[in-house]
C-alpha cells in the first residue's frame, strides 16, 4: 500500500452503505456546521460546491452540468488513473504501444483520465462523508484495469478528498492522480505557491525536458491570476498552494499531500475562473518517462497494489 489512507472523521454516523437505499446518485449532499457542499457520482465523481452559509468558496457547477454529465463545468473533478494530456493517445510501455482513445470534443489529445467521464458507485455516505468507487476492466479506454475510490468529507472549515488506485491487472500499472479544481477570479486574486521549473504549456509543443521558471511565473511570491493568461504545468511543487481574495477577505489553502510534485494552473482570458490543479505527474508523463526522461511523477503499481492520495481545502477570513 502506497501513503496511508486517511481516516475521514465523521459525526460517527454512517447514514447508508451500498446495497442500501441508493437510488438516487446524482448528487450527495454534506453538511458540517455552516459548512456544504454536493458530490455527484453520476457526474464523474465530481463535486459540485462547497459552501459557506450558503456562499460558494468555489466556482460553482453550472445549472445543468449534472444532466449533461459535464465534469469540467463543476467544481472539482478527479484526475485518474493519469493527469493531464497524452500526447498522440499513445504510450510505450515494457515495449509495447499502448493505445489511449481521445476523450474530449475538441482536444486532439487524452486528457484528465476516465474518472470524470464514468459513473461512481456510492459505497457509503454520511452526513459530512462519503465514499464513491468504480471498476474498470481494461478492455476499452485506458490499457490496464483498476479499481478507484474517492473520499469526501467535511469538517470545520476544510474539504478534504482523497482517492485511491488500485492495480487489478496482471502486470505492473503505470498511473498518476490529481484533482481540477476551480476558483473565481476576481481582479485582485493572488495565488503562491513554491516551484522550480515549467514543463511546456499544455497546448505547445511537447518539451523533452523542463525548463527554469521564468520571472513572470515565480508564483512563490504571489501573482495575481487576472493578469496572467496559463495552461502551464508546473514542478518542483510542494504540495502547498494559498489564494487569496482580498475583496472578498477570504483565502484558501491548498495541501496536497506525499506525491504530488507538479500543479497546473490553468487561467483562461476573459473568463471569471481560474484552476490550480496538485497533480502528481506531469503533463504527457507518459511517454517522456518512457524516452528516460528523469522526474516525471509517474507511479508504477504492481498487481493487487494500491496509492493514496489526499487533498485539503481551508477557508479563512482574512
Amino acid at each position: 500500500m502506497r501513503s496511508a489512507r486517511l481516516q475521514f472523521k465523521t459525526d460517527g454516523n454512517i447514514l447508508k452503505r451500498k446495497g442500501e437505499d441508493m437510488a438516487d446518485t446524482d448528487i450527495l449532499s454534506l453538511t458540517d456546521g455552516g459548512f456544504s457542499a454536493a458530490v455527484s457520482p453520476a457526474a464523474g465523481g465530481t463535486t459540485l460546491y462547497w459552501r459557506k452559509n450558503g456562499d460558494d468558496l468555489m466556482r460553482p457547477a453550472l445549472s445543468d452540468a449534472v444532466e449533461r454529465r459535464a465534469a469540467d463545468e463543476t467544481a472539482m473533478f478527479p484526475l485518474v488513473p493519469y493527469s493531464n494530456r497524452i500526447r498522440g493517445g499513445y504510450f510505450i510501455y515494457w515495449g509495447i504501444r499502448r493505445t489511449v482513445p481521445k476523450n474530449h470534443p475538441v482536444v486532439a489529445d487524452p486528457l484528465h483520465g476516465e474518472g470524470w467521464q464514468t459513473a461512481w458507485d456510492v459505497v457509503e455516505t454520511a452526513r459530512n462523508a462519503a465514499k464513491l468507487a468504480f471498476d474498470h476492466n481494461g478492455k476499452s479506454g485506458f490499457p490496464f484495469a483498476y479499481k478507484a475510490e474517492q473520499e469526501f468529507a467535511l469538517d470545520g472549515g476544510s474539504l478534504t478528498v482523497s482517492l485511491t488506485l488500485t492495480n487489478k491487472g496482471g502486470i505492473p500499472m503505470p498511473c498518476g492522480l490529481g484533482w481540477h479544481p476551480f476558483f473565481p477570479k476576481d481582479d485582485d486574486t493572488i495565488v503562491t505557491f513554491k516551484n522550480k521549473n515549467v514543463w511546456a504549456h499544455e497546448s505547445a509543443p511537447p518539451r523533452e525536458r523542463p525548463i527554469k521558471t521564468p520571472a513572470e511565473w515565480q508564483f512563490d511570491k504571489g501573482l495575481k491570476i487576472s493578469q496572467l493568461e496559463l495552461d502551464t504545468c508546473f514542478g518542483g511543487f510542494d504540495g502547498k498552494a494559498e489564494i487569496v481574495w482580498p475583496a472578498r477577505k477570504r483565502k484558501i489553502n491548498m495541501t496536497a499531500y506525499s506525491d504530488f510534485g507538479h500543479v497546473v494552473v490553468w487561467s483562461p482570458a476573459g473568463r471569471d475562473f481560474f484552476c490550480v490543479e496538485p497533480v502528481t505527474n506531469a503533463t504527457d508523463a507518459f511517454n517522456l518517462a518512457s524516452r528516460g526522461i528523469a522526474g516525471t511523477g509517474i507511479k508504477t503499481l504492481d498487481p493487487d497494489e494500491s496509492l493514496t492520495e489526499t487533498l485539503t481545502l481551508t477557508v479563512s477570513d482574512l
